[in-house]
């Protein structure tokens, strides 16, 4: 009903009840002037004319009601209809798109429809949200890279393969549409269905039930599935969702990880008893170089002494035999240090490192003021790079540079302007020490025969030596983790460069 209606009923229904007061208002001030008899004939009279007023407004009142009846029914309940309809129509189509059209309706029912309007939008929004949900549910569901299947447990559908996901039918062997036909009991091996029942009914008793069990493809072929399984309910139905994992690769490589590693134990043990045979081998070794050292020095000195005692004695010994008994004494001294650089390699080798804070500069400059106290007539330009410090062993270090710096000495003994250098490389990733000279070098198609046992570049007439220096030098960087390698040309000099972690 409008606003305009509404106002039309009120001025009706003011206006009908001021007559009434009019009227009863104009009966009292008539009777004020008559007499008893007239007034009590006027009073009956007026009490006539008031029921006939009453019946007159009550008649009236009643086609009012039928009225409004009539206009209510032609226009309200033909709106409300029109609206049913328009929903009806919405349902039917099952379109929440769809929107009640405004502009058929005015006042109440324009707001009504709105309503359903906002109602209809809230109910596509929430539609949508769910769509949006299950396709990010059914997405995952099919992309999982596991098998999922989900397996009825009540009447006729117990036991059966409801659903599955692309991953089970991959696994099987079967498309998703056979899959959906079979039941568990299929899919497993015999032994498995054995213990379907058991695993049947934990489940049902409300527990996650975690197993290997035996599956077969459509081709017959079994392998070992890893199952996840528990209760669900969905739209008050029980159902058994699994969660399958292919596990025959993994149980291959942990079995064949055992083997490996039963062989890795035996190889160990053959190892060990190998190490211990070497490390009695290497000590006996060691107890037969120091036996035999100690019982070579002792002829090698009396025969160099006996030499050295005929050597002296000028009347007996003519030239030929003297040059003779010489060879002999220089070759005892040599053997003598021979034998003494061969217990230095073999010490090399098995001694302990024991890392400390090293002074390379100080060994260098300690070891190049002994050479000059030893062999005054030279003079020799030496530049020693000051505060090299490195980490090792101090007592192998100290071999290093000795060996290094003798060797440079040496073979730059035939310079007149002989110079030596220590310095260290900083300029790469890690510092690179170097000992140089400008003595005799070496050709450097030689250069890996440089740190072999008893190998020497020079002839022993020109230079001499043992042969062992630079093999115990190559040992005892190569113990500390580091590289050693030369460069040289013949006639300019040669460079020794080594690293040092």
């Amino acid at each position: 009903m409008t606003l305009s209606q509404r106002t039309i009923i009120m001025i009706v229904t003011t206006f009908i009840t001021l007559l009434v007061i009019l009227a009863i208002t104009f009966d009292l001030i008539i009777l004020s002037h008559f007499t008893t008899v007239e007034k009590q004939l006027l009073y009956d009279h007026g009490k006539i004319t008031i029921a006939y007023l009453v019946a007159g407004l009550l008649l009236a009142g009643s086609v009012f009601c039928c009225m409004m009846v009539l206009f209510i029914r032609r226009t309200v309940l033909r709106r409300l209809e029109s609206l049913a309809i328009k929903l009806r129509q919405i349902a039917d189509a099952r379109d929440i798109s769809e929107r009640v059209p405004l502009s058929e309706y005015q006042g109440e029912f324009k707001t009504l429809a709105a309503s359903i309007n906002c109602m209809l939008e809230s109910l596509e929004n929430a539609e949508e949200g769910m769509r949006e949900s299950e396709g990010r549910y059914r997405m995952l569901f099919e992309r999982a890279p596991d098998a999922i299947i989900i397996i009825g447990l009540e009447g006729d559908e117990s036991g059966r393969i409801m659903t599955g996901n692309r991953a089970a039918s991959d696994q099987h062997g079967y498309t998703l549409d056979e899959l959906c036909k079979l039941r568990i009991h299929d899919l497993n091996t015999a032994d498995t269905n054995k213990l379907c029942d058991d695993i049947t009914a934990t489940i049902v008793a409300g527990e996650w039930v975690t197993s290997e069990v035996w599956r077969q493809k459509k081709n017959g072929a079994e392998f070992l599935v890893e199952v996840h399984a528990g209760l669900i309910r969905i739209d008050g139905k029980k159902y058994i969702l699994c969660f399958d994992r292919d596990i025959t690769q993994r149980k291959l490589t942990e079995e064949t990880t055992q083997q490996h590693l039963g062989q890795i134990r035996r190889l160990n043990d053959e190892l060990n008893h190998k190490a211990t045979d070497l490390a009695a081998a290497n000590n006996e070794l060691e107890t037969f170089n120091y036996s035999v050292s100690h019982d070579m020095h002792g002829p090698l000195t009396r025969i160099s002494g006996y030499c050295q005692l005929l050597l002296e004695d000028d009347s007996s010994i003519d030239q030929s035999a003297r040059e003779y008994i010489t060879r002999i004494h220089e070759s005892g001294l040599w053997l003598n240090e021979m034998i003494d650089a061969l217990l230095h390699l073999a010490q090399v080798t098995r001694v302990e490192i024991v890392s400390v804070a090293v002074s390379l500069t100080a060994i260098a400059e300690e070891t190049l003021k002994e050479l000059s106290l030893e062999h005054p007539e030279r003079s020799i330009r030496t530049h020693i790079e000051p505060d090299i410090v490195v980490s090792g062993d101090s007592r192998l270090l100290k071999m290093v540079m000795i060996n290094l710096l003798n060797n440079a000495w040496k073979y730059s003994s035939a310079k007149s302007d002989a110079t030596i250098e220590f310095g260290v490389d900083r300029s790469g990733v890690a510092p690179v020490y170097y000992v140089r000279d400008n003595g005799a070098g070496f050709d450097m198609k030689d250069a890996d025969k440089l740190f072999r046992v008893f190998t020497r570049l020079h002839d022993s007439s020109q230079f001499s030596g043992t042969g062992l220096g630079l093999a115990t030098v190559q040992r005892i960087i190569f113990r500390h983790g580091g590289q050693i390698w030369a460069e040289a040309e013949p006639g300019i000099g040669a460079t020794f460069h080594f690293t040092l972690p």
